[in-house]
């Protein structure tokens, strides 16, 4: 049987669902929802096999038309941030199987309005949030390194996270709205170390103790930070009691760097280089670990196996045919509780543009410390 899915927004998320799509028969892009002009999706609506008839003009302020839902068995929302609750709460209305990328909502409020939503009417079973480092298969093998590694070398006693972008056209392009909070800002879009944790260590909890905002790139946007430096304390039963973790997050970077650090009680660290999905889509590798201590590298393996998109496919089946899939709204409520905590706390915090602080702060994240 095919599935007809419906996308609203044709960027770059929509990239990373299609590339898994096309490898199956079983889901069928079947139309488009956007707020740009017709005349300038013409020729990529023919690179997916669609007609103009099948593409609907979004209002930027309004919803998604009723017509768009028409003979539809799942709707993808990818557009800007700002628009995903009305529109999550208003495809779920049409019975239809809503997967949402990145978030419910750009701040508390619209997020639990998205989810208590859910709840109430037990649609469970039809949301889904799409949080791609939950499937990155480095991800998906950490618990089962942490559970091994334990045995030899303890518990976690610090981490730490670096998710470092230098510039990009892609970014320059979209940061009108990306680094602005109206979308969540850089923080939300980031959101990917904490994915990492709950899902590769199991913690309990994790909570943001601190932040400094950094501006690293005057040209993507002089007003809202391009660079962050997050102080957290984590929980759970494999950290030696509550532990400390630094998550540094910057776009317009002096280099590109995507790793998170595990230290552990014998002194010896296990370390994640994670790839982003263009280049794992352009080599087929998965990124690597790697266990060393004072300098030598103990034991190491770069992972193969699906990539997200194959993942993602794979959970959106299991939705269409009535089995559950994904993590549950109780995990993307823990997620996404650092992102309400850093809302909190950002206001009170001062943008640092000193190129000698920015360029410590680059150091350190570089190095991993914590």
């Amino acid at each position: 049987m095919t599935y007809t899915l419906g996308a609203v927004g044709f960027g770059h998320w929509f990239e990373r669902l299609y590339s898994g799509m096309v490898r199956t028969n079983q889901i069928s892009l079947t139309k488009i929802a956007g707020v740009s002009s017709i005349e300038s999706k013409i020729e990529r609506l023919k690179s997916v096999g669609l007609g103009v008839d099948k593409y609907y003009r979004l209002d930027k302020n309004g919803p998604i038309p009723d017509a768009f839902f028409n003979g539809l068995d799942i709707v993808h929302i990818s557009d800007p941030n700002e628009y995903h609750a009305e529109q999550t709460i208003q495809s779920l209305e049409k019975g239809k199987i809503t997967i949402t990328e990145k978030t419910f909502g750009v701040n508390k409020e619209e997020f639990y309005s998205v989810v208590n939503y859910i709840k109430k009417n037990k649609l469970e079973n039809m949301a889904y949030l799409h949080l791609h480092y939950l499937h990155k298969l480095l991800t998906v093998e950490l618990f089962g390194l942490i559970k091994n590694f334990e045995k030899e070398h303890g518990k976690i006693t610090k981490v730490a996270a670096t998710f470092f972008e230098a510039t990009r056209d892609e970014d320059l392009r979209r940061s009108k709205w990306l680094f602005s909070m109206e979308s969540g800002g850089l923080f939300m879009d980031w959101i990917h170390p904490f994915e990492i944790l709950y899902r590769g260590t199991k913690a309990s909890s994790i909570d943001l103790n601190d932040v400094n905002i950094y501006l690293m790139k005057k040209e993507y946007d002089n007003k809202n930070p391009s660079g962050i430096n997050a102080k957290i304390k984590l929980k759970g039963d494999y950290f030696k009691g509550i532990v400390d973790g630094t998550v540094n997050i910057a776009k317009g970077a002096p280099f590109d760097k995507k790793a998170i650090r595990f230290y552990l009680e014998d002194d010896s660290f296990l370390e994640l280089d994670y790839m982003d999905s263009d280049r794992e889509a352009a080599t087929g590798m998965r990124g690597c670990w790697t266990l060393s201590r004072k300098g030598s590298d103990i034991e190491s393996n770069c992972p193969r196996g699906p990539d997200t998109s194959e993942f993602f496919v794979n959970d959106i089946l299991k939705l269409v045919t009535g089995e559950p899939a994904g993590f549950g709204l109780e995990y993307m409520e823990k997620i996404f509780e650092t992102q309400w905590q850093y809302q909190e706390q950002v206001n009170n915090k001062e943008l640092i543009s000193d190129q000698k602080k920015i360029d410590e702060f680059s150091n350190e994240a570089k190095e991993l410390k914590v």
